[in-house]
């Protein structure tokens, strides 16, 4: 079922953003352009972004999340203070809880504006998490990436 991947896609960024030590978080070693902080929020909006396609997703995140944690963002650039991992740990449960809900009650549903990607389409609740399963082992091989480059 695309909610247990998704549940443990999600499981496991949380395990990298609390394996690391407070100067790791906003490390950006040579060779990458965000840091860990950055990619643990940004699965968040993405999530955020791509479940929006179901009439029926109720959104979490507060609004600041998307100012610094969207695609084409870096933290090199934010002027505002960004959550702290506790914070994103909590926004994570919060929005996994959500999507919990939303694939229980509207799994099979068919949007009624499709998400589209690379040629792809993406209809329902199920089809999206497993997109969303993918875009999060991305991000959970970055940090870990981060997380050995910044010891």
């Amino acid at each position: 079922m695309a909610i247990t991947a998704f549940t443990f896609a999600r499981s496991a960024n949380l395990q990298v953003l609390n394996a690391a030590k407070e100067h790791q978080l906003d490390a950006v070693p040579d060779g990458f352009n965000n840091s860990i902080r950055w990619n643990a929020g940004h699965v968040l909006v993405v999530a955020e972004n791509v479940l929006s396609h179901s009439e029926h997703y109720e959104p979490v995140l507060p609004s600041l999340y998307k100012k610094l944690f969207n695609k084409g963002t870096r933290p090199s650039e934010w002027v505002e203070e960004p959550p702290s991992a506790t914070e994103i740990v909590e926004m994570s449960q919060k929005q996994l809880e959500a999507v919990q809900k939303l694939s229980r009650d509207h799994g099979d549903t068919i949007f009624t504006n499709p998400f589209e990607i690379f040629g792809s389409t993406f209809d329902n609740v199920s089809d999206v998490l497993n997109f969303l399963s993918f875009h999060e082992g991305i991000h959970f091989t970055t940090k870990k990436y981060l997380l050995k480059k910044t010891k």
